[in-house]
């Protein structure tokens, strides 16, 4: 059995945070307690109840919320056994057409994309990713009613198993403080998820290149998969291309 000793990867390493206030009250004095992708101690309790709705003005805004379904191009590219390769167009009409166009949901289990708008996504459990150009969330947290959440791990694919996580809890999203503030890599100006970290940016060429790096991601419903993100710039086919915000994802359950 693989214990603590494995290396893990904390996404918020390296990464300037800035509070940005959000006109938004609090409905729910007792938010819940959620984790970030940082690095948790084995002694740490695991994230509490969904805050989905508890800073709710903050979070439609911060998220772009459309009340509409997605129409893009979700593929299973091929299936070996349990582990799915899949193609998810999240390119939302390029990068000016990110508060008009909803979120790209996706089912781990299946790889199949889910049919549900961004309002009513706050409240299902049938999603366990969403994804909107480079920005990819878990349903948990702040994020959703679920138990979803990821950790990054430095491991090779074929090493990363259900004895990877060890004790650790998995990291929920967290992005507001208890009025609504909400935390943005300083960066980019961007929303930090469970999920942030996973790209490298080539400042000449402007490419997005994934790390090389799994996530160990818990889906709504607190089963485990792991997750790589393999192409940023993949045509339906598989193939290689250069429209950005189509990825090409590795899935596989850790029972």
């Amino acid at each position: 059995m693989r214990r603590s000793s494995i290396p893990f990867v904390s996404f918020v390493v390296g990464i300037a945070l800035v509070m940005v206030g959000c006109d938004s009250t609090p409905i729910d004095a007792d938010e819940g307690a959620g984790g970030s992708g940082a690095l948790l101690s084995d002694d740490e309790g695991s994230a509490g109840a969904a805050a989905t709705n508890s800073c709710s003005g903050a979070l439609r805004q911060s998220l772009s919320l459309v009340d509409a379904v997605s129409t893009a191009t979700v593929t299973l590219l091929s299936e070996s056994g349990s582990e799915l390769l899949v193609y998810v167009d999240a390119s939302v009409g390029g990068i000016n057409g990110q508060d008009d166009f909803p979120w790209v949901y996706l089912s781990l289990a299946t790889g199949s994309g889910v049919a549900v708008g961004d309002i009513d996504a706050l409240d299902s459990l049938d999603w366990d990713l969403a994804l909107k150009r480079n920005i990819i969330r878990t349903n948990g947290g702040d994020s959703g009613p679920g138990q979803g959440g990821a950790l990054r791990v430095a491991l090779a694919w074929e090493d990363v198993d259900a004895s990877t996580l060890g004790t650790r809890p998995v990291p929920v999203e967290d992005w507001f403080d208890d009025e609504c503030n909400l935390t943005l890599s300083a960066d980019a100006n961007e929303l930090i998820t469970t999920y942030s970290g996973w790209s490298q940016y080539d400042l000449q060429t402007h490419v997005l290149t994934p790390v090389d790096a799994v996530y160990l991601t818990q889906g709504a419903d607190g089963s485990l998969y792991k997750v790589a993100i393999l192409d940023y710039y993949s045509n339906p086919n598989g193939t290689h291309g250069n429209t950005p915000g189509r990825y090409q994802l590795r899935i596989a359950p850790l029972p």
